[in-house]
Parts: C-alpha cells; structure tokens; sequence
C-alpha cells in the first residue's frame, strides 16, 4: 500500500511539472514573440510565415510598363523634397506646417501620426494652410499592422481600404505611405497577433486597390525599402535581389524606388558607413534596369548609432545621391520629435510654431539647409530630366569605400569622358570627388554631356580640374536660378567647390 501511494504521488508530481513546463515554455514563447525582435523574427520567418524575400518572381506580369504611364514626376513639376515629420511640441500646426514649407519642403510625410486621431487634425491644419505647395504623403499602414488607423490593419482591412483612401483623398494629398522596410521581418507587436506575413504580398493587396481604381491612380503609391546593412542581406548581391524581389512581387510597376540609406555612424560604431556609395549604386542601377526614379533619405537627426551630422555632412548625402540620379530627397528626422525614444538633434528643433522670428533661431541647420533645399530645386528643372550614365570617383575616400573599384578614376580607366582629376590646391594628393555624368532622358536631339562635380570632403573645401577627353564648350549651372551660362572652350573644366557641395555643369 505504502509503495502504491509513494507510486502515485510520482506520476501526479510529474504530471505537475510536465503542466508546469508547459506553462513556462507558453509563457516564454509569448514573451519571446512579444519583447525579442531576433526570436520574434525567427519564429515568423522560418515556420509561420516561411517566404524568401531575396527570391525574384521571373515569371512577374507587371502592369503598365510604359514609360510615360509609369516613370513619376512630381505634378507640381518641382523636385520632391520631403521631410518627416511634424514637431511634437507643436501648439499650432498651421504655422508648423508654414515653417517646414519656408524650410523649402514641399513634401510632409506624418510616420509619427498613423494613429487616429491625429490625422485627423494634420488634415484639418492642412485645409486652414490654403494656398501652399507643401503636400501631404500620408501613413497607412506598417508590419505590425495591430491598431493602426482603421483600428486593425490586418488582412482582411487591408482588402478593404477604400475607407481611408476616401477619408484621405484631399487635393494636398501627395498619396500614401504604403509600408516602410518591407522584408523577411517581423516587429514584434502588442498584443500578440499570430497573422502570418508577407510584406511584397500584402503591400500589392494594398497597391492594386490604388492603381486599378481612377479616384486614386494619379497620387504617389508609396514604399521606402532597406539599405544594404540591414541583417536580411549580409551581401551586395543578396541585397541587388531584394530590389528586384520587391518590383518583381507587385502586379503595377512601383513609381518610385525610395530607400534609406544613413551613413553617419557615431566613432565608437565605425564613423561613415563603408558600404554607402556602394548602396547607392545599386539602387541606382536597378533605377535604369527597371526604368522607375529613385528617392533617397538622408540622416538629418542624431538617435541610436548614429551621429549628430554636421551641415556639410547632410549636403554631402544630398549632392552624392544626386550625382547617382536620385530624383527625390527626403530629410529623416526634420521636424524636432521623438525625443522620449532618443532622437537628439533635428532640422527644425526650435521656435517650431512661431512664423515671426528670424530663420537662423529655428535651429543651427535650418537656415543652411533652407539654401540647400533651394539649390536642390534650382538644380533639379534639370536633373529630373536627365539619366544617369557614369559615375567616377577619384578615390574610395570617405573611410575606404568598398566596392566601388569599378568607379574608381585610373590612367587606364574606360569611362568615356574624363581623362583626368587633379586637385589644384595639391596637385599630388587626392581631390576627394564624386562625379555623376548624365545626358538627356527627355531631349534625344541633346547630343550634350552633362556632370554634377561634388566634393566629398566635409572639412575643406577643393579647386579642382576636370581634364576631359575633348574640347568642348563648357556651361555651368547657376544654383540660384537653376540655368546654365557659358563658362569657356576648353577640354578642361576647373571649379572651386565646397565641402560637401556640387556643382553641376553641361558641355556640348
């Protein structure tokens, strides 16, 4: 009898702990999928939701291939310039809005008002702001899709958006933010929501809902991709796939490949991101592969690795994405925000609501940057019409740039214009410059060549000459009022430029 009950105590103390390590290992996975991005992520990439994201579909059908139908440009006729987003200390978001606008952004992007009500209110702000060019891109939907604007964007919402199309469909309304940084990954979200994911397939449920319907066809569809560092591709090549992955997965043409690309890191993270002029290399040949603009976001604000960058280092993003063919430019963070999560510096930091006082109190950056944005525009009545052709470096300066050796000047280098850089200043040293070259994608009667010249180096500023493989007539672009005036016949081009800066000529 002794022995039975001794049994029995047994197998009820196992039965406990089998329940009791059950509970823990439920408990445990729940924690894991709700607070651990690396297990959240596992869990949902490997056996929920199993999809390559680098897998390109080659049997795609994509829809309106033709240049005219799809290659976007903005119906203002300007050159985007976009910026996230509104101050959060704002008390007045008319006058916000008016000083982001007078800060020479003509595109609002909200990613910090997706949650009703505020859109409500930044919509209400933008009917009071009247006659203004400033636009609004507004924010639909993201990967966790868990009480996000209709209350719960899940499947079954996302076949359904007409709602907030509709609700959102204003004359200043640019378009609409589809997804940011789709990919094999998963944001762990709260509460738990066990909806598998795939992010290509969702974001075409969403798109096709616009492009197949003549109420909203006319306004931006709008998806920001990965740079080349983020953890799903640990290679170029891995990194190229997901480019086309992305276009191929989406029945009409995407009208804009626009990705983020920061490459100011902090010294204990390694200073300027070796693999940045590389990233946009990439992109910008999938731009000409594909036929579709490409956009390009610079780090404006200091939070988590990266620094707090100088004006020089923000017009230094700016002139290298255009010497690559970016045809838009966005500004992560502008306005001053999200400061309780760690961002430490901005664009717009003070004086956020206040029209009357003088642009230089509004922060350190935003008059400069006000100059810049105004060149870029100067600039940009030609660059958005221009196709990008070469690009040539006279080194891998900044901090040893990788893979871009192809680029890299040389005595026996093939490029089909320039024969030599040298820096006028040291005839010997490096002149540390980024040249674009372009011709005409509109004009085909235009024979001419045209170069944007930028400085790479943020510290100082170059005289540079541009020894070139022929004689030529030589203009150069005022960048005040964007047009071209005769410079000199010469096969040589010389410019003071400078630090982070470009300047942008035409020779025929």
């Amino acid at each position: 009898m002794l022995i039975y009950l001794k049994c029995k105590k047994l197998k009820l103390g196992k039965k406990y702990l089998a329940t009791l390590l059950i509970l823990i290992l439920l408990l445990a996975m729940s924690f894991g999928l709700n607070f651990s991005t690396r297990f959240n992520n596992f869990i949902f990439s490997n056996i929920i939701s199993p999809y390559d994201p680098l897998k390109v579909n080659k049997n795609s059908n994509i829809k309106e291939k033709n240049v005219d139908q799809v290659y976007w440009k903005d119906p203002r006729g300007v050159f985007p310039i976009f910026a996230y987003n509104t101050p959060d200390s704002s008390r007045d978001l008319v006058s916000s809005l008016k000083i982001i606008e007078g800060g020479g952004i003509n595109i609002l992007i909200n990613a910090n008002l997706g949650w009703m009500p505020f859109p409500n209110q930044v919509k209400e702000a933008f009917k009071k702001l009247g006659n203004s060019d400033l636009m609004w891109l507004t924010y639909i939907t993201d990967e966790c899709r868990d009480d996000y604007i209709t209350g719960n964007t899940n499947d079954k919402t996302n076949n359904h958006i007409q709602n907030y199309l509709n609700e959102f469909n204003d004359k200043f309304v640019y378009g609409w933010y589809i997804w940011d940084e789709p990919g094999s990954n998963r944001k762990p979200c709260s509460p738990l929501n066990l909806i598998p994911n795939n992010d290509n397939a969702d974001i075409n449920i969403i798109d096709k809902q616009i492009r197949s319907d003549s109420a909203f066809n006319k306004k931006l569809d709008f998806v920001n991709l990965f740079p080349s560092y983020w953890s799903g591709t640990p290679t170029f090549t891995k990194y190229a796939n997901y480019i086309s992955t992305f276009i191929s997965s989406q029945e009409f043409k995407p009208r804009v490949l626009c990705f983020d690309n920061y490459p100011l890191l902090k010294s204990e993270f390694g200073d300027f991101r070796k693999d940045y002029y590389a990233n946009l290399d990439i992109i910008r040949k999938k731009s000409l592969e594909y036929n579709i603009p490409f956009w390009d976001i610079v780090l404006s604000s200091e939070h988590l690795s990266y620094k707090n960058p100088s004006f020089e280092e923000i017009s230094l993003q700016v002139y290298s994405a255009l010497a690559y063919g970016a045809k838009g430019i966005g500004y992560y963070l502008y306005s001053k925000s999200w400061e309780n999560i760690g961002y430490k510096s901005w664009i717009l930091e003070n004086y956020v609501d206040n029209t009357n006082v003088a642009d230089s109190l509004h922060g350190r950056l935003y008059l400069p940057v006000k100059i810049l944005n105004r060149q870029i525009q100067a600039l940009g009545k030609t660059l958005l019409d221009l196709e990008s052709t070469e690009v040539i470096h006279s080194s891998n300066f900044p901090n040893g740039q990788k893979d871009i050796l192809q680029s890299i000047l040389s005595n026996d280098s093939s490029n089909s214009f320039i024969k030599n850089i040298v820096n006028l200043n040291d005839p010997k040293s490096d002149p540390k410059v980024l040249i674009g070259i372009f011709r005409s994608r509109i004009n085909k009667n235009d024979n001419g060549t045209y170069l944007l010249v930028v400085n790479k180096n943020v510290v100082s500023g170059v005289n540079v000459e541009i020894l070139l493989k022929n004689v030529t007539n030589i203009y150069k672009f005022n960048k005040v009022n964007g047009k071209p005036f005769f410079d000199f016949h010469n096969d040589m081009i010389k410019t003071s430029i400078l630090p982070g800066s470009g300047e942008l000529f035409y020779t025929n």
